[in-house]
């Protein structure tokens, strides 16, 4: 009886490590194909940003103000992501800020080109 008893001990303790060896490499291989999926768009980020560069360089050389058209779309971005509360709100601190003599001042100081 004793002997059976730990036999099968024996067999649900290898079944235990088995289910564990088997989860273990399982994981593993989740783990290896969540690294293998985010590497890959990665490198297609980078080769995304290396034909930003390309035309933005192209565009420069014809004539077109690259950063301004850039810095353009990034506001209008910007104000499309921005909800009308938000909106509202940034209208309103601007009113107030274009409204204080002192504030207009500091803020032509730091714009003054010397």
């Amino acid at each position: 009886m004793l002997e059976e008893v730990a036999k099968q001990n024996s067999v649900m303790e290898t079944k235990v490590q088995e289910f564990l060896i088997n989860r273990d490499e399982e994981e593993t291989k989740l783990t290896l194909d969540f690294a293998k999926q985010i590497l890959a768009l990665e490198l297609e980020i980078k080769e995304i940003k290396a034909d930003q560069k390309e035309i933005k360089a192209e565009a420069k050389a014809n004539g077109v103000s690259v950063q301004k058209v850039t810095k353009a779309i990034n506001q209008m971005k910007a104000v499309m992501k921005a909800n009308d509360m938000d909106l509202l709100e940034l209208e309103t601190i601007e009113a107030v800020l274009e409204n204080d003599v002192d504030i207009k001042t500091q803020i032509a100081e730091l714009v003054k080109k010397d």
